[in-house]
């Protein structure tokens, strides 16, 4: 069994002046291919290496991009994390399924609901079989909800690693 992983997180809020940058992603989280292997613990990346090596599978790593909460992101800095993510998930095919963890309060300048275009554009390169589970911090939108991903909500207070295992038990379980 193939999953890939990734996750590309902030808590936007619009009411902030200016964007955020891809600088604010190189100062905070920005890891590519095996780093995520070696994943900072207490982060759902590294709850879900965790629990699919624990599981026997290949984990599959894509990009993993986390900032610190700040304004929406600019639409150029949003696009070339989507586009990378999405280009390593492509080259990486087939996978059994993708495993994202992203943030409800994610925006782009232009874009209120980042999640669901990020997940948008990951379904461009997949088979329609193959499920994206999606681990997301706040409420799922209607449109996030049509992208047919699979949305698992975190707990208040949960712990974002044993979130991340929770996740990916379901991944597997269901595979």
């Amino acid at each position: 069994m193939r999953i890939a992983i990734g996750s590309l997180s902030q808590r936007s809020d619009p009411a902030r002046a200016g964007v955020t940058t891809l600088d604010a992603f190189l100062a905070g989280r920005l890891d590519r291919d095996t780093a995520l292997l070696t994943a900072a613990p207490g982060t759902e990346i590294a709850g879900f290496v965790a629990e699919l090596r624990q599981a026997d599978a290949t984990v599959v790593p894509l990009l993993a991009a986390e900032a610190a909460e700040g304004p929406p992101l600019m639409r150029e800095s949003f696009h070339v994390l989507a586009v990378e993510l999405v280009h390593r998930l492509a080259a990486r095919l087939p996978v059994d399924a993708v495993l994202l963890a992203t943030d409800a309060a994610l925006r782009v300048e232009d874009e209120a609901d980042a999640a669901a275009e990020l997940i948008e554009r990951a379904r461009l390169v997949l088979s329609a079989r193959t499920p994206i589970v999606v681990a997301l911090h706040g409420a799922a939108t209607a449109r996030l909800a049509d992208t047919g991903a699979i949305i698992v909500s975190a707990q208040e207070h949960e712990d974002r690693a044993a979130f991340g295992r929770r996740v990916a038990r379901r991944v597997i379980s269901g595979i």
